[in-house]
């Protein structure tokens, strides 16, 4: 009797660079599950990407500007609209999916998720009654995070795979060119004027928004010092919008330039980033493809743009990124003065370009020292396999380096289970480095203390809640009461992260939390949320003792998750006696 596949349907409505950053999730789920089947739901403009990704079993294309349309036209539209939504759904439901991943934030996948009734959902999905929550502990953080940038802790691929229970292993990202499509690309560039076997630098120019984008006359800088001192020459590439500053670009270099914007297809993108010695780009969909057409990328990151959540997924590119006090910008600014994209000039770029090709990340650390303007980054990974970005020069760390390196350790150690919070201290002091570097952090001791405190107090008051509702005739003046005391609770939590950001990503996770409650019953919701507030605690104490603090107060409270949810009614009860 033949086997019934697994079959697992992964969401992904964003750009082709999203896209193919889902490819290692692919690639983990056919090695950690054989025999499975992976649909993928896409986009229909920006499907084609997918398929290039090797091991997906079947592309669903949903065209949501047609769908878009029709609800925005009303009338008869409307019911269009409704029915090709209706058929969809069918369609996906009568495959029998067993789990489901959901990559993209919006309210709309998320009542796709609900309505597709998939036993195992991860990500953003919908309840019965409605509301959107988010299911899975590492797709909470990663919401989180991207809601605290500044502390951007794991890469956006790293949160995919742990969505999917796989760890990650620094493969890089995957993407397969065809026989044809390669052919294409060197025609396309023969076509434009290069001669075999001669040298070329790929530039994309182009970006989804302008604060992403490195000034025009950079570009025509940049390319000009390429061919005088590194005796290559440069191809322009970017999507059919960039069309027009390719133009003015690829005037202005003249025979130094070849001009492709727009002129491939995305396989046969990948076919050029293939021939190229490098790519110089800012945080971009072709960025991902040269990454997984194993070609060094020289990335310029400027606006919200951020090194350690959406840099290039492989190991030994270099990332600049403006040293101001407000980069990254959060996603909702729109900045007036985006004085970022001058701080990295193009003897900088050109610079970085001919170290990283001479593979000599010892002279270029040197050459980051003497970069007041600039940060710049070695990709790598570490030993469980998280990328991270390697900060080059003699810089002194800021204070979201030392709270990121914290978190990082304190997340695998929670999450995952994996080592315990003294070792992760221990290899803190080794990675920051000296104690000054820690002082930096030292305001946020404060913070974090202040949330145990608080949520110490909050769960003594939910168990007393439950224990209350719990009674045969509970008494609702009192459950108010309780309640009313947690609510005031809750609110003093998040004023702390509001005024300590640092602490932030705690209090979002414990409102994601919080929002993933469900049920009527008032004794299990309320033990549910002491057990959010005994979470809160641990992890606001871990981050204290990371950070150097050693209080006695805090150290009842660094025992690992898996203890916390081992732990019983009795012992709740005991803990809520002690604190009040």
């Amino acid at each position: 009797m033949s086997r019934v596949a697994e079959k697992i349907l992964i969401v992904n409505l964003t750009r082709f660079g999203d896209l193919l950053q889902t490819s290692p999730v692919i690639e983990g789920l056919k090695r950690s599950r054989p025999g499975c089947e992976i649909t993928l739901l896409a986009e229909k403009s920006f499907a084609e990407v997918c398929e290039g990704i090797p091991a997906l079993d079947r592309i669903y294309r949903i065209d949501l500007d047609t769908l878009g349309a029709e609800l925005l036209e009303g009338g008869a539209k409307l019911l269009d609209g409704f029915n090709y939504v209706r058929r969809v759904i069918d369609d996906l439901r009568s495959e029998g999916f067993s789990l489901g991943l959901n990559y993209s934030s919006s309210k709309m996948t998320a009542v796709f998720m609900g309505l597709l009734r998939i036993g195992d959902l991860r990500g953003w999905t919908m309840t019965e009654d409605g509301f959107r929550i988010i299911a899975h502990p590492w797709s909470r953080l990663f919401a989180s995070m991207c809601l605290n940038r500044r502390f951007a802790v794991y890469n956006l691929v790293d949160y995919y795979l742990r969505m999917a229970d796989i760890q990650p292993w620094g493969g890089g990202l995957y993407y397969r060119i065809s026989d044809e499509a390669r052919a294409g690309a060197r025609r396309v560039l023969r076509e434009a004027g290069w001669r075999e076997g001669e040298k070329l630098v790929a530039i994309q120019l182009g970006a989804s928004r302008s604060a992403r984008c490195w000034p025009q006359r950079s570009f025509v800088e940049l390319g000009r010092e390429i061919s005088a001192s590194l005796g290559m020459r440069v191809v322009l590439i970017g999507g059919r919008l960039d069309r027009e500053l390719a133009a003015r670009t690829h005037l202005e270099l003249g025979g130094v330039a070849l001009n492709l914007c727009g002129a491939t297809s995305i396989a046969e993108l990948g076919g050029v980033l293939e021939q190229c010695e490098a790519l110089i780009t800012g945080d971009t969909g072709p960025m991902h493809m040269a990454v997984a057409m194993k070609t060094p990328v020289i990335a310029l990151f400027f606006g919200p743009a951020s090194a350690f959540d959406t840099g290039p997924y492989s190991e030994g590119n270099v990332v600049l990124q403006s040293e101001v006090a407000c980069a990254p910008c959060d996603h909702n600014v729109n900045c007036l003065r985006p004085f970022c994209r001058e701080e990295i000039t193009a003897a900088m770029v050109a610079r970085a370009l001919r170290l990283r090709l001479e593979g000599r990340f010892d002279d270029l650390a040197r050459e980051a020292s003497r970069w007041r303007s600039v940060r710049v980054f070695r990709t790598t990974f570490d030993r469980q396999g998280f990328y991270r970005c390697e900060l080059l020069g003699d810089r002194p760390a800021r204070e979201e380096d030392v709270v990121r390196e914290a978190y990082r350790r304190m997340w695998v150690a929670e999450l995952d289970g994996e080592g315990e919070l003294q070792g992760a201290a221990r290899r803190l002091d080794r990675s920051i480095g000296s104690a000054e570097a820690k002082k930096k952090a030292g305001g946020c001791l404060w913070g974090f203390g202040q949330m145990v405190s608080l949520a110490q107090e909050g769960y003594a008051q939910a168990c007393l809640l439950a224990g209350e509702a719990a009674k045969r005739d509970p008494s609702v003046l009192r459950c108010e009461e309780l309640g009313e005391r947690i609510e005031a609770i809750d609110n003093e939590i998040a004023k702390i992260a509001g005024i300590v950001p640092a602490t932030a990503p705690l209090w979002q996770m414990f409102r994601f939390g919080k929002e993933n409650l469900e049920g009527e019953e008032l004794e299990p919701l309320a033990r549910a949320t002491s057990c959010l507030y005994a979470e809160l605690a641990r992890r606001a104490s871990a981050m204290a003792r990371l950070l150097g603090e050693e209080k006695r107060q805090f150290a009842t409270w660094t025992q690992s998750g898996a203890e916390e949810r081992r732990t019983g009614r009795g012992r709740e009860e005991r803990e809520a006696q002690e604190w009040l």
